[in-house]
């Protein structure tokens, strides 16, 4: 594709989400259990602050998983650490969701302050000598423990590096962006492929596997299949053919028919296994495999052997 437009296809994205870890090293325990056993530097004793009834810490906790794993799924891997790759035409639904869930976390960290003195108390007779008041802070500065953020960046554009530096090192320095943003488009790709991959895999084991077919059998190749296209801000060909034969052959199947019938169950699952060697091709660079191709071809042996 033409990679001079890929900045207004997708941005850079991180989130952060910062949350009380609830735990201390205690090196008056440790020093405890290193002269019971007369040794040393075998073992750091982490103490929990809260006991398992801190329901409201727990729900922070919760919501704090579920922004990250929303997050993550509706965007793609990058090649630096933290930052994501976030396709432009689905930033206000992934960005109005987080708001939404920013919102629900802020609400449930209030509760739990609300909470903290009573749940100080709990910890105070659940831990006995080892309950240390200093482990403990002030609401105010607990509050600050908690928080979240998304932030956007511009993706890449060696067309918009313009520094002082002579013609001929500036040639090589925006052909080293160039390369490095088919690397990250690669990268984008590969990782939705692999999330498909993984899917369909198990989905066409369970088929095979079992006569008793669970009825969410197709759960989660319908939910890549709708999804991940989304996400195919490169528009690649092969992928975009990859997703089409997965919607087309896969997932227009519900659980109920697959459970009823082992004919359908029994095509559906060659059907799987040919899109697997498609996206064993597409991630290997290999020619593509139709999603109706014949038995013997090797790439499918090589997939069942």
């Amino acid at each position: 594709m033409n990679i001079t437009n890929l900045n207004e296809r997708v941005m850079l994205a991180t989130l952060n989400i910062s949350v009380w870890r609830a735990r201390r090293f205690d090196t008056k325990a440790t020093a405890e259990v290193e002269s019971a056993h007369d040794t040393r530097n075998i073992g750091r004793f982490n103490k929990r602050l809260l006991t398992d009834g801190a329901t409201s810490y727990k729900e922070v906790c919760s919501i704090a998983g579920r922004m990250r794993s929303y997050f993550d799924a509706h965007t793609l891997d990058y090649d630096q650490l933290g930052v994501r790759l976030l396709p432009t035409s689905i930033y206000m639904e992934v960005n109005d969701h987080l708001r939404y869930l920013q919102d629900e976390y802020r609400g449930t960290v209030d509760v739990f302050l609300a909470d903290y003195p009573r749940l100080m108390e709990e910890a105070r007779a659940a831990l006995n000598g080892l309950f240390d008041e200093a482990d403990y802070p002030q609401v105010p500065a607990l509050r600050k423990k908690f928080g979240t953020r998304l932030a956007m960046l511009p993706f890449p554009d060696a067309k918009q590096f313009a520094v002082d530096l002579p013609h001929n090192v500036l040639d090589v320095l925006k052909a080293d962006v160039e390369q490095r943003v088919l690397g990250a488009v690669k990268t984008a790709n590969d990782d939705m492929v692999g999330r498909l991959f993984e899917a369909v895999q198990h989905f066409a084991n369970r088929l095979y596997g079992s006569g008793n077919v669970r009825l969410d059998v197709a759960d989660k190749v319908r939910e890549l299949s709708e999804l991940l296209p989304k996400l195919n801000f490169s528009e690649d060909p092969a992928l975009t053919r990859i997703l089409e034969d997965t919607r087309k052959h896969l997932a227009c199947h519900s659980g109920a028919d697959l459970k009823a019938s082992p004919a359908l169950r029994s095509e559906v699952a060659e059907k799987a296994m040919e899109i697997e060697a498609q996206m064993a091709a597409f991630m290997s660079g290999q020619p593509m495999v139709s999603a109706h191709s014949q038995a013997g071809d090797p790439l499918l042996e090589l997939l069942t052997a």
